[in-house]
């Protein structure tokens, strides 16, 4: 059996596979990837929920508060990071994107579908990370208005495999149609 890492369509096809796969599985590697944003005082990162994958046209989704620090980081700078790590392929996937903030009646139909538990997420008191005395002072709110959408439009795919015998690392992007090139690991 071929490794399908080691040509590039191949590894394209792992990558979609990969994500796709993170947005429905809740114990799939890529359900929790890294989100890095520019923030105030420099770089932000913070794990995510991968909620939609799409190849064409090549996009991902994590649902937010509207009132988090990602989304204002996000609004000022929409170019950011998601970090992939499968530890079983020993395969690290860094999706560059550009971002846009949805929100209202553009997001109402996924807001419906979300059960009550996911819900709570979304418009708790007092905002994320404002200060609170005690855990349990939280005050779980849900509310439709602080629910969004980060939509990422995809504009590189990066991969390094971890091999045994070399690791590779290729870079696709979207101003080549998704073509990819191999580069030194």
């Amino acid at each position: 059996m071929t490794d399908p890492l080691t040509t590039l369509s191949g590894t394209l096809d792992t990558v979609w596979t990969l994500l796709a796969r993170g947005a429905t599985d809740r114990d799939a590697p890529a359900r929790h990837p890294v989100l890095a944003t520019s923030g105030r005082d420099g770089a932000e990162a913070r794990m995510v929920v991968l909620r939609e994958a799409r190849r064409d046209p090549p996009r991902v989704e994590i649902f937010a508060d509207r009132r988090s620090a990602k989304v204002s980081e996000l609004s000022a700078e929409p170019r950011a990071s998601l970090l992939v790590w499968d530890p079983a392929l020993r395969l690290q996937v860094r999706l560059r994107a550009r971002f846009q903030v949805l929100a209202g009646e553009a997001v109402a139909p996924l807001w419906q579908a979300l059960p009550g538990a996911a819900r709570a997420l979304y418009g708790g008191r007092p905002a994320p990370g404002a200060p609170i005395p005690e855990p349990g002072d939280h005050i779980a709110d849900p509310a439709a208005h602080a629910f969004c959408v980060l939509r990422g439009v995809l504009a590189e795919i990066e991969t390094l495999h971890l091999a045994t015998l070399g690791h590779r690392r290729a870079l696709f992007r979207a101003t080549d149609d998704w073509q990819g090139g191999w580069c030194a690991p």
